[in-house]
């Protein structure tokens, strides 16, 4: 992974440039550059409310940029990426051979950068009892191994389970389906809503639903929409495997992420493509360094290339 360039590196870059003369492009276009312009960054749709934040805290400090976001299922994010509508991807995943020949083929750097660490969220509805669930009964669901709520957890109902994504080619689904090594050509049955918001809503009204969605979309404990959301529903406690002791099984939320206890954590990658030091290069300075680190612990995810000091308070 290159290193970062340091954004007030960028910006001075940006002042001595502008000092010598605009820069343009071949058809004579002013270039964008890490202070100034406008962009289209693509996003999985897992990541809004982190993203949204993060954009408006960079325009409100640089007043004469603009960034586009535009929320797609990962695969079209990445699509997008590739056919030049957009300068940067926020995906979970890296590019795969085929996909970075188009970088060579472009005489374009390939650059990744970690950004943070989010986690699948599982949650039901209020009236559902169950609380608890493992990974191998999770995988299980996802195979169709396991159907009923009954099969699961302690005194569960019988009424099937319903998973609910947020479509067919999300980060969420492709998640778990490499997680367990299903095969693409295996029918993995779940309701597909078009986003996570979606899916929230789904899960408030079907007891028998249980949801799958980045918990950024519920771990912002200063944010309305987000204590709006996790007061509607139940979010459901995970355990590596089966315990007779709660205090195996963790939340999606701040320490247990920091900590590593919870087991479906993720990162956020920031994809870039950009021929020479843009926009692009600013807005994912500002998301690394500490303004939008900051930004990212605020949202009760993993702070990535900050340093995450975890101390233990003794209380009497």
């Amino acid at each position: 992974m290159k290193t970062l360039l340091n954004l007030p590196c960028c910006i001075l870059l940006a002042i001595t440039v502008f000092s010598c003369g605009r820069s343009t492009d071949k058809d004579g276009k002013e270039l964008d550059t890490p202070a100034k312009g406008e962009i289209t960054v693509a996003v999985d749709e897992s990541f809004r409310p982190i993203i949204e934040a993060e954009k408006m805290a960079f325009q409100e400090t640089f007043p004469y940029t603009k960034i586009n976001l535009v929320f797609k299922p990962e695969g079209e994010a990445v699509a997008m990426l590739l056919n030049d509508k957009a300068r940067v991807a926020v995906i979970t995943r890296e590019l795969n051979e085929t996909e970075k020949k188009v970088y060579a083929d472009d005489k374009i750097t390939y650059r990744s950068f970690k950004f943070a660490g989010d986690a699948l969220a599982l949650i039901t509805n209020k009236e559902n009892r169950d609380s608890t669930i493992t990974v191998q009964e999770l995988e299980a669901i996802m195979k169709g191994e396991k159907k009923k709520w009954s099969e699961i957890g302690k005194g569960g109902s019988s009424e099937d389970i319903v998973l609910v994504f947020d479509g067919t080619s999300s980060s969420n689904l492709t998640f778990l389906v490499e997680k367990f090594g299903i095969n693409k050509n295996d029918k993995v049955s779940f309701f597909a809503a078009k986003s996570n918001e979606q899916v929230i809503d789904y899960v408030k009204s079907h007891k028998n639903a249980m949801g799958v969605i980045g918990t950024n979309w519920i771990s912002d404990g200063d944010d309305p929409a987000s204590l709006g959301f996790i007061r509607e529903i139940n979010v459901m406690s995970v355990a590596e495997k089966a315990s007779t002791n709660p205090e195996d099984y963790y939340q999606p939320f701040g320490y247990n992420l920091a900590l590593k206890r919870y087991p479906l954590i993720r990162q956020i990658k920031l994809i870039l493509k950009e021929p020479y030091m843009g926009l692009g290069t600013g807005f994912i300075n500002y998301m690394c360094l500490e303004q939008g680190q900051l930004i990212v612990l605020k949202g009760g995810l993993l702070p990535l290339t900050k340093p995450l000091q975890i101390r233990q308070v003794k209380t009497n």
